[in-house]
């Protein structure tokens, strides 16, 4: 996954802090569009590069696919063992689907609680990494 990114610092050799404009649906064009109530929050990494950089310059910027597996995580597994939890127990009493399903819910947002503590505290990080300048 590639992004454009602005080079904001240059904490140490090999690396930097790059601001990249959070991504939305569709696409943050608000001068053309209108419907945004809000600008596109701004969200500072550290990036590994290998190319001279200075603070200020435009990149291009890659993270391996790590993140797109997160927001499945959290996004979709709540959903699925929501259904799960529902559909698979047919023979319980209605209620008990319910029950069964929202604890499905839970785990799926428990599981989302645990990968978020885990990357935070940088056992789990996405690795970015600067391809080139623009």
């Amino acid at each position: 996954m590639t992004q454009i990114a602005t080079v904001t610092g240059l904490p140490a050799p090999g690396q930097a802090e790059v601001a990249v404009a959070r991504q939305t649906a569709c696409g943050h064009d608000c001068e053309h569009c209108g419907g945004c109530a809000a600008k596109a929050a701004k969200v500072v990494v550290r990036a590994c590069t290998e190319i001279p950089v200075a603070v200020g310059d435009r990149v291009e910027l890659y993270s391996d696919n790590r993140v797109l597996g997160f927001a499945a995580l959290v996004y979709l597994a709540p959903v699925a063992l929501f259904l799960l939890g529902y559909l698979l127990p047919s023979g319980l009493p209605e209620m008990a689907r319910y029950l069964s399903g929202a604890l499905g819910f839970g785990m799926g947002i428990a599981g989302a609680v645990i990968c978020d503590r885990r990357v935070r505290r940088g056992r789990q990080m996405v690795v970015y990494q600067i391809t080139r300048k623009l």
